[in-house]
């Protein structure tokens, strides 16, 4: 079972949910692919990616959790090792607006990778709109 968020309305209260997967082979991450939209205007404070299967491209693996205007607001480049398989963690302070989407963004240079999947937690606290 993955973890839900109860309420994202209720202030001042944190909460960690299930914000969703990818992997090397979903559709248009090369792109950024939005994983959950958030009900409620909220604040991130931190996010944790958990790379399932690693990533193998042959050069270059590179994992980034954002918004559709900053795609590694939440979780950059550096906060991720996408070639190995493990839990990745990051204290973080992002505001996001009412109804604003959290995308993911799987980018790679030199042999395509061929296996790769991750999911991302984040923990929230819902801020008066």
């Amino acid at each position: 079972m993955k973890v839900m968020a109860n309420d994202l309305g209720m202030c001042g209260i944190e909460q960690l949910f299930y914000a969703g997967a990818v992997a090397y082979d979903t559709k248009d991450v090369d792109k950024g692919v939005a994983i959950c939209k958030l009900p409620h205007a909220a604040m991130i404070t931190r996010a944790v990616a958990v790379v399932k299967t690693a990533f193998n491209a042959g050069t270059t693996n590179v994992l980034v959790v954002g918004t559709k205007d900053d795609d590694d607001a939440i979780m950059a480049a550096a906060d991720i090792t996408e070639g190995t398989a493990g839990t990745y963690s990051k204290q973080t302070f992002v505001e996001m607006g009412k109804g604003d989407d959290v995308y993911v963004k799987f980018t790679q240079t030199g042999t395509a990778a061929s296996a790769g999947a991750a999911e991302i937690y984040l923990f929230a606290v819902g801020i008066p709109e």
